[in-house]
């Protein structure tokens, strides 16, 4: 790997897992970058900067990691940036399950 590629290994913490709005904001923040970016799980591979539907068929649950790949000038920044996304949970707030209702 040279100065120009990065990979990050990162965790779908979303209860919902990996959906639209998420796939959504990873496209719109890798098309920032003029690095090539794309995002594994297994065996599939799906161009970061593809449509928000392509990401959605990679399927991806609540634990299950994917690793991001970039290759520029600008891969490291770039995969600072998603994989700061996925760490925020796509910027939703924490679940709480456990929170109780007021009926009253």
């Amino acid at each position: 790997m040279t100065d120009n590629e990065a990979t990050r290994t990162v965790t779908v913490i979303n209860r919902e897992g990996f959906h639209l709005r998420a796939a959504s904001l990873l496209v719109n923040s890798a098309r920032q970058f003029d690095s090539a970016i794309s995002i594994v799980k297994g065996n599939q591979t799906v161009d970061g900067k593809s449509t928000p539907l392509q990401l959605l068929g990679l399927g991806a649950e609540q634990g299950e990691m994917l690793v991001l790949r970039a290759t520029g000038h600008d891969a490291h920044d770039a995969l600072d940036v998603l994989a700061n996304l996925f760490a925020s949970r796509f910027e939703e707030p924490p679940s709480n399950e456990h929170q109780e209702v007021n009926q009253g």
